[in-house]
C-alpha cells in the first residue's frame, strides 16, 4: 500500500484531486438515486438528513483537527502531531459523539430514534475517522491516498452497501462499521502506529488551540447546512427534505470540482510561509478563485435550466415543488463555493479564526431572516430557501472582504463579469435553440451538454491570455 503514501508534484495532487472530485460526484449520484429509487424518498430524506446532521458537526466533534491537523503536520512532518490527535480524536471526540446524538435524541428530532442510538454513535464515529485520516493524509501531502480514502468512504462502501441491505438501519450498521475499521487503519498505517512517547501536552495544546478558535466556524456551518433540513423534517415532510438534501448535495459535491484545490493548498501554503517563500501564492490563488468562479457559475446555470430532468433521471420522481427547491438551492452554489475555496488560504495565513466570523456572520444572517419570516407566517418551505440562499451570499461576501484584507487580494474586475455574462447568455442561448426542435427531454440533455463540452474545449485550447491561459500553464508546468 506504499502507493498510497506518494509525495506527488502539485500539478499531480490537482489533477488526482479534481479527477476523483469527478468520479466522487457521479459515485454519490448514483448512490441517492439507487436509495430512491429501492427504499423510496423518504427513506432517502431520512438517510440524507441523518449524513447531513452527523457531516455538519464533524468539525465540532474533531474540535477542528480536520483542520489543524494537515496545517501543523505539512509544516515540517513531525508525526507527534498525528500521534497526539489521534489520542485526542479517542479521548474527545468520541465522548463529544455521544454528547451531540443525546442532544438531538433530548430534543426530540425527527429523524432520530432512540432505540438506535449508539447505531448512530457508529455512524457519527465512522464520519469523523474518515474525516481524520483524510486530514493524516494531506498533512502529509499524499494526496493520492487522501483521495482515495474519500472516494471509499463517501461513495464505494455506501453504494455496496445499499445495494444489498433492506433497510435504512443496517446501511448504517455496515457503513459505519466498514468505514470505522478501513480509516482506523489507514491512519494507523500511514503513521505507523502511535508512539505514546511522542504523547505531550504541548502538541495536543497547540492542536487544540488552533482547533478551538475555529469551533464557532464549524457550528456556524453545522446551522448553515443542517439547519434547513433540520426544520423540514420537524415541520413539512421527510419527501422534502429529500428533495432539499438532494439539492445541497448537488452544491456540496460541485465543490469536489473546487474545494479540493484548498485541500491541496492548504498544506502547501502553510508549507511556503514556514520556509518564507511566499511570493507566488497571492497571483496563484488569484487564477484558481477566478477559474472557481466560473466554473460555479457555469454550473449553476446548467443545473438551474435542467432542474425538472435532473431530478426525474436522478431519483426517479420530480414534483413542482422538487424543482423549485433545486432551482432555489443551486444559487447558492457560486457563493458556498468560493467561500469553500478561501477558508484554506485564509486558515494557513493567520492563526485567528476569520473563518468563524465568516461563517458565524453567515449563520446570523439565516436564523435573522428565518425567524422574521415566521414572525410575519410566510410559507415555511419559501422561508427556509430564502433564508438559506441569503446566508451563503453573506457567507460567500465576507471571504471575499477577509482575502482582500490578509492578501490584498481583489477578484472582480470588468472582464470576470464579462466572461461570466458570456458564460450564461451562452449557456441559455444553445438551451433556447436546441429546445426549438421536439425531441425527448432525456435527449435535449444529451445533446445540450454535448455543445457545451464541445464549446468549453475550444475555448479552452485557443484561450492564450487571461485566467484561463495562467490556469493552464499551471497545469501544464
Amino acid at each position: 500500500m506504499n502507493w498510497l503514501k506518494k509525495h506527488l508534484s502539485f500539478k499531480a495532487d490537482m489533477i488526482i484531486t479534481l479527477l476523483n472530485g469527478l468520479v466522487v460526484i457521479g459515485s454519490v449520484f448514483v448512490l441517492n438515486g439507487l436509495i430512491a429509487r429501492l427504499h423510496g424518498l423518504d427513506v432517502l430524506g431520512e438517510f440524507l438528513l441523518i449524513k447531513r446532521t452527523l457531516s455538519a458537526g464533524v468539525g465540532i466533534l474533531l474540535v477542528g483537527m480536520n483542520v489543524g491537523l494537515p496545517n501543523y503536520l505539512s509544516r515540517n512532518f513531525n508525526r507527534a502531531y498525528a500521534d497526539n490527535s489521534f489520542i485526542l480524536f479517542l479521548v474527545v471526540s468520541v465522548p463529544l459523539s455521544i454528547f451531540l446524538l443525546g442532544g438531538l435524541l433530548w430534543f426530540g428530532i425527527a429523524g432520530f430514534y432512540q432505540e438506535h442510538f449508539w447505531l448512530y454513535i457508529l455512524f457519527s464515529i465512522s464520519i469523523s475517522a474518515q474525516f481524520m485520516a483524510y486530514a493524516l493524509y494531506r498533512g502529509y501531502m499524499n494526496m493520492l491516498g487522501a483521495n482515495v480514502l474519500q472516494l471509499l468512504g463517501t461513495a464505494i462502501i455506501p453504494i455496496l452497501i445499499f445495494s444489498s441491505v433492506s433497510s435504512l438501519n443496517d446501511g448504517l450498521f455496515w457503513i459505519g462499521g466498514s468505514v470505522l475499521t478501513i480509516m482506523i487503519l489507514a491512519f494507523l498505517s500511514r503513521n505507523r502506529g502511535v508512539n505514546l512517547r511522542k504523547i505531550n501536552l504541548q502538541k495536543s495544546k497547540e492542536l487544540l488551540q488552533y482547533g478551538f478558535e475555529r469551533v464557532p466556524s464549524f457550528v456556524s456551518q453545522f446551522i448553515l447546512l443542517a439547519g434547513i433540513p433540520i426544520i423540514l423534517a420537524q415541520s413539512v415532510n421527510f419527501e422534502s427534505v429529500a428533495y432539499f438534501n438532494s439539492s445541497l448535495s448537488l452544491v456540496r459535491l460541485s465543490l469536489l470540482f473546487t474545494h479540493p484545490i484548498g485541500m491541496v493548498l492548504l498544506p502547501r501554503i502553510a508549507n511556503k510561509i514556514a520556509s518564507g517563500s511566499n511570493a507566488d501564492i497571492k497571483h496563484l490563488l488569484g487564477i484558481l478563485l477566478k477559474a472557481g468562479t466560473i466554473f460555479s457559475i457555469i454550473g449553476t446555470t446548467y443545473i438551474y435550466i435542467n432542474a425538472s430532468i435532473i431530478l426525474q433521471f436522478w431519483l426517479g420522481t420530480v414534483s413542482d415543488s422538487g424543482v423549485i427547491i433545486l432551482r432555489f438551492t443551486i444559487l447558492a452554489l457560486p457563493f458556498y463555493s468560493f467561500s469553500g475555496l478561501t477558508r484554506s488560504p485564509i486558515d494557513a495565513v493567520s492563526k485567528r479564526g476569520y473563518n468563524s466570523l465568516v461563517y458565524g456572520l453567515g449563520a446570523v444572517t439565516m436564523v435573522t431572516i428565518f425567524l422574521i419570516g415566521q414572525k410575519f407566517q410566510a410559507d415555511l418551505l419559501s422561508n427556509a430557501l430564502f433564508s438559506f440562499l441569503i446566508s451563503h451570499i453573506v457567507t460567500g461576501l465576507a471571504s471575499a472582504f477577509f482575502m482582500k484584507k490578509l492578501y490584498a487580494h481583489q477578484i472582480w474586475d470588468l472582464k470576470l463579469i464579462r466572461d461570466i455574462i458570456i458564460s450564461i447568455v451562452t449557456m441559455l442561448l444553445v438551451h433556447y435553440l436546441v429546445s426549438l426542435v421536439i425531441m425527448p427531454d432525456f435527449t435535449r440533455l444529451i445533446i445540450t451538454s454535448v455543445i457545451y463540452f464541445v464549446i468549453g474545449i475550444i475555448l479552452i485550447r485557443l484561450t492564450n491570455t487571461g485566467w484561463l491561459a495562467e490556469l493552464k500553464a499551471k497545469i501544464y508546468a
